[in-house]
């Protein structure tokens, strides 16, 4: 039994990569049977950006991450499935963007978004993070996915007072 750090570091590396993405998968999973409406569209393999800017009187923080996403589009929010570096799977992002909370897992409202030709971004202010606006952009979309992005937040964007 080798009692070298380094050996047991090089085990425990792709093992916690393996275990992480099975159970990512499992949890994918369960969100989209428990959350999912009858008229919700599916939507996989989107790339795009992560982008979060933290800002605070003492500090001023920006991260980066380029993500590929599979979307769960419902009528009063929206569950990101973003994937790092292409294979890895992280936490879902819920986005709100009406005042029906139904159907909804610990939502973030979604403020604002801009569409463009073949690109989506959505904005919003996540309750975990103070100070911080988180860009999500969603790059080469096909029109009929465009189209189904419009339907959904056209003027129905919630904005909290």
């Amino acid at each position: 039994m080798p009692t070298d750090f380094f050996f047991y570091f090089i085990i425990a590396v792709p093992v916690f990569f393996i275990g992480s993405g099975i159970f990512f998968f499992i949890q994918k999973g369960k969100i989209i049977e428990k959350y999912k409406q009858p008229d919700a569209v599916m939507i996989k393999n989107i790339t795009g950006t992560i982008s979060t800017v933290t800002k605070g009187s003492l500090q001023y923080k920006k991260s980066f991450q380029w993500a590929s996403f599979d979307i769960l589009l419902n009528q009063n929010s929206m569950f990101l499935f973003p994937r790092s570096f292409y294979i890895l799977p992280q936490n879902c992002i819920n986005l709100r963007f009406k005042m029906d909370t139904r159907n909804t897992k610990n939502p973030t409202v979604l403020r604002e978004f801009q569409m463009n030709a073949t690109s989506l971004e959505l904005i919003c202010y996540p309750n975990h993070l103070l100070n911080a606006k988180r860009t999500i952009s969603l790059n080469d979309l096909s029109r009929e996915q465009i189209l189904l992005f419009e339907k959904a937040l056209n003027k129905q964007v919630y904005v909290e007072k």
